[in-house]
């Protein structure tokens, strides 16, 4: 929202997630598309769209020697020093060779120890105190110490080596030396000391409860400073890994094939795999060709046309990540008549979102009765979410109208719609002729808009839409990447009149976020997230309209996967008896 700010550090994102990383805490760009087809389909019915299924995958046979898992991927790494990650593969890979101080719980977004036993808050919520796993060594066998905690946070900070460190950015605000237009810097990170070996002090500039899950994304893993100190090649394919994590890697081909090793010396439970190849096969029909057969044990970004035929096949099966986006109709409320409650009320009750997901999406999306996917911890769906009827949206219309002025209401209502396919909306020309056909059945006539993409959100930002579809991905499995970025009064709400000139953010919304953030008590999070969910349900500055997941596809016999919002790790894989 390019508001009246309340806060200075606010950032959209799944990169990981799915998502496509931004460089500006302001522009919410939206995840980068997965492979669906680009062209809108022929009529509504789209959900099974499946192609005939192939003959039946043969059993795998059981092979002596160690328990080696393949993983098929779309693309190549294009590093593996974590911090400078930021594309899906590398993001995933790194995740089993490093480790931060916090983790994410198996499935969930719920932060837990790893390489920090436990944490506290002073009393100020700005002094964060970090006591350390002890007998912790990097593959390396050198010893993992608060010095070398603080040396990490040190280079993220300095960027050192130089680089984009584009999720510190993200997440921090921004490095040394840069400051506001008052000169004050800019970063959350004020200080961070290692009094001794296995304690970490870091100091904030602001509180930010949601530091811990900030530190469980893999771009905050710890890295042996030995490595990108001394190693130009750090991260490449001739460069050293040095993490603490559960594998090592052993080789990464020229041909496309980064094969990982079980770390003999790792600090907690072994992983269950002896080797983990991750295998690059572009092509979406190649790779799955490549699971039937064999050759890859899983694989990474199923085509929704491919659903049918896999559920079908004995030998495979489908994994559903649970969504970490949300897809949803925002209102530009610097413009008539998206002000008035009455106006958003009757577009509320236009829309027939069980038809949409029904029709227009593939097997994998729910209807979305809230802001946040039910995966975020804090997602509170209460009151339920309002029913498709064309009546009441026409009397909240007809008590609008009155209510603004007829000559208030102009002449024509712009619907943006993105002229391409994004991951969260894989037929956005559709969508948007269905939602223009339901406004107009209630009396609200709109026009749809799809400039090319370079246009599309400088349009949107510059005040020129009236309603807008748009998507919104959480970085951190944290209620705050996804609800403060929209509504804490930063510079996504897109609440702009042509002149640049933007609305306030919904004070009473904008305060109970900020106060989230702060708060250090999880259950005092979550009583003001419900607050928040029955402020944005009454005001409705949005309508949330659909969660997509991401599918996963597996040789039948493969055990062991959790499925999880914002992470894919491999640990546990096993071959059932």
């Amino acid at each position: 929202m390019r508001l009246a700010q309340i806060s200075k550090r606010v950032w959209p994102l799944r990169v990981a997630y799915g998502i496509l990383l931004l460089t500006a805490c302001t522009t919410p760009t939206p995840a980068p598309p997965l492979a669906f087809p680009t062209s809108a389909p022929p009529t509504l019915a789209l959900t099974s769209g499946a192609t005939s299924a192939p003959t039946p995958t043969p059993p795998a046979i059981p092979t002596p020697g160690p328990r080696t898992f393949t993983i098929g991927l779309a693309a190549a790494p294009g590093t593996l020093d974590p911090a400078q990650a930021t594309d899906e593969s590398a993001l995933l890979i790194t995740r089993h060779l490093y480790e931060g101080l916090t983790a994410y719980e198996p499935g969930t977004t719920r932060v837990i120890s790893a390489l920090a036993l436990s944490w506290d808050i002073g009393a100020d919520g700005l002094t964060w105190t970090f006591h350390l796993r002890p007998d912790v060594r990097f593959s390396d066998r050198t010893p993992f110490t608060a010095q070398i905690a603080a040396a990490n946070f040190e280079r993220w900070l300095d960027r050192t080596p130089p680089g984009e460190y584009m999720f510190w950015r993200y997440m921090f605000g921004g490095f040394a030396g840069e400051a506001d237009e008052n000169g004050d810097p800019i970063s959350l990170l004020a200080a961070v000391d290692a009094p001794d070996d296995l304690t970490l002090t870091l100091t904030l500039r602001r509180p930010d409860a949601a530091l811990p899950a900030t530190l469980a994304m893999p771009s905050f893993a710890m890295v042996n400073p030995a490595a990108f100190e001394g190693d130009k090649s750090f991260g490449g394919q001739n460069g050293a890994s040095a993490g603490t994590g559960p594998f090592v890697l052993r080789e990464w081909t020229s041909e496309g094939m980064l094969h990982l090793t079980r770390n003999p010396d790792y600090w907690g439970q072994p992983a269950r795999p002896d080797e983990l190849i991750f295998k690059i096969i572009p092509d979406d029909t190649q790779r799955l060709l490549a699971l039937q057969v064999g050759e890859i044990e899983g694989m990474a970004h199923l085509n929704p046309k491919d659903y049918a035929a896999v559920t079908a096949d004995p030998g495979l099966r489908v994994d559903f990540d649970p969504a970490l986006s949300v897809l949803y109709l925002g209102f530009n409320q610097a413009h008539a008549p998206w002000s008035n409650l009455d106006c958003r009320l009757a577009v509320a009750h236009a829309l027939n979102k069980p038809r949409y997901v029904q029709e227009l999406f593939p097997a994998d999306t729910d209807v979305a009765p809230a802001m946040q996917p039910p995966a975020v911890w804090g997602f509170d769906a209460s009151p339920a979410d309002r029913a498709h009827d064309p009546e009441l949206a026409r009397q909240h219309w007809a008590a609008c109208v009155p209510a603004i002025g007829q000559r208030n209401v102009p002449d024509q209502i712009t619907l943006y719609v993105p002229p391409v396919e994004r991951s969260y909306l894989p037929y956005p020309g559709a969508l948007g002729a269905a939602i223009q056909s339901d406004l107009a059945s209630t009396g609200i006539t709109v026009t749809v808009a799809s400039p090319e993409w370079q246009l599309w959100l400088p349009d949107v930002y510059a005040g020129r839409a009236d309603l807008f579809l748009l998507g919104w991905t959480g970085v951190n499995g944290d209620p705050d990447s996804f609800l403060c970025p929209l509504f804490c009064g930063t510079g996504a709400s897109f609440n702009s009149d042509e002149q640049g000139n933007p609305l306030p953010p919904d004070l009473e919304l904008a305060v109970r976020l900020a106060s989230a953030r702060a708060a250090p008590d999880a259950a005092q999070r979550d009583a003001l997230y419900a607050q928040a969910h029955a402020r944005i349900f009454d005001a409705v500055p949005a309508i949330p309209l659909a969660y997509r997941k991401t599918a996963w596809a597996y040789r039948a016999n493969v055990t062991g996967n959790v499925p999880s919002p914002i992470e894919d790790v491999f640990f546990n894989l096993t071959f059932a008896p």
